[in-house]
């Protein structure tokens, strides 16, 4: 009887605690984002950026940085693996309004193949907007563009994987 009513308060608690952090608006985004060479059959002619730019776009410098990465060991595994190039690994904080979408957050590579942005819409469900664009080099004389241009419905604090046969996009949403 003891244990089952220890079980009930930790419950009621945790009912409550959750509760409580539900109704923040502070978010720690991380985004991984790596390059990968698998076999396909799926033909890719893309040569122009085809990203339907949204208004109100942020440069990621605006946010403050994460002291943290939850995903820093798969990042450091993905890099040693000659499967896979890692081309970009970020996290920021950035807070999101109750049923509304964040500011989209320009997204862009160091060596500028990379580009696009993420958006995260706070609603009934939390949705990750990503439209991202990857130009590794050159196929002739145009350049072949990677686009990966996806919503999905995501839960806080699991990690969630993209994935397109050129490169993929791992991300992790936590709240503060």
């Amino acid at each position: 009887m003891k244990n089952l009513m220890v079980y009930g308060l930790a419950m009621l608690l945790s009912f409550f605690s959750n509760r409580v952090l539900a109704e923040g608006n502070d978010y720690q985004i991380e985004l991984m984002v790596f390059a990968q060479n698998m076999p396909n059959t799926e033909v890719f002619d893309q040569t122009e950026s085809q990203i339907k730019w949204p208004a109100g776009l942020t440069e990621l410098s605006t946010y403050k940085q994460a002291d943290t990465m939850a995903l820093a060991d798969a990042y450091a595994a993905l890099s040693k693996d000659p499967v896979y190039k890692p081309v970009i690994h970020i996290a920021w904080l950035q807070t999101i309004a109750e049923g509304a979408s964040s500011s989209p957050v320009h997204i862009q590579g160091a060596e500028g193949a990379l580009n696009g942005f993420i958006r995260i819409q706070r609603g009934q469900t939390l949705q990750l907007i990503v439209d991202l664009e990857y130009a590794p080099g050159q196929v002739g004389s145009e350049a072949l563009i990677y686009r990966l241009n996806e919503n999905r419905r995501i839960k806080l604090n699991e990690v969630h994987y993209l994935d397109h046969p050129k490169f993929g996009v791992v991300a992790k949403i936590s709240q503060l």
